[in-house]
């Protein structure tokens, strides 16, 4: 999560000519949304994790469509054999 200083910001837009009030207003409003901020480190670290995520889905899809593979390639034997073995 990413942080700010709140009283150097004030020190910023006041430097610029804003009232104290209005700074203390706006660095405020900033300071509260701060929790929906993220860093890279956030993103990378989440990315990071959905890509374990896919990759076990992954791996459990490649385990049952050996499976399925397995059983159709035996039904299709079967059905081989009745149809020219009987």
């Amino acid at each position: 999560m990413a942080a700010i200083d709140t009283h150097k910001a004030i020190e910023k837009i006041m430097a610029t000519g804003v009232s104290k009030e209005t700074a203390e207003a706006i660095v405020d409003t900033v300071s509260s949304k701060n929790d929906e901020l993220v860093t890279k480190n956030d993103l990378k670290l989440e990315i990071s994790e959905l890509r374990a995520e896919i990759k076990s889905e992954m791996n459990i899809i490649t385990h049952n469509m050996k499976w399925q593979s397995a059983l159709g390639l035996l039904i299709l034997g079967l059905l081989i054999k009745d149809l020219f073995f009987n």
